[in-house]
């Protein structure tokens, strides 16, 4: 999973059909829960699904402009554009039926 930044971010998207950004912080319990669950389907997804993660603290701005006011957040982008948002913490399974649906929407 590749850490970005506010400058990082407007090329989100450019080069997969989804991609899943995890808007998170340091100090929160359930970001930290959730963090090993985006790594582990990061790595199960290959090039299929993107994932990245931004630190809400240090990108604040970015945060407010997609509309994060909760964390963990994870905004789901298709083919470069924000789609959805998906807030709390959810369990793997949860996750990977949610974005396998994602894949089929994009290759129908």
């Amino acid at each position: 999973m590749q850490a970005i930044t506010s400058e990082d971010f407007e090329h989100i998207g450019d080069d997969t059909a989804v991609t899943v950004v995890d808007f998170w912080a340091s100090w929160c319990g359930p970001c930290k829960m959730q963090t090993p669950v985006l790594e582990d389907l990061d790595q199960e997804y290959g090039d299929q699904v993107k994932f990245a993660s931004l630190d809400v603290d240090q990108n604040q701005a970015l945060a407010q402009k997609m509309g994060v006011m909760s964390i963990p957040s994870l905004v789901v982008f298709k083919n470069g554009y924000p789609t959805e948002k998906v807030v709390g913490y959810h369990p793997k399974a949860a996750l990977k039926k949610y974005l396998d649906e994602k894949l089929d929407e994009v290759q129908a």
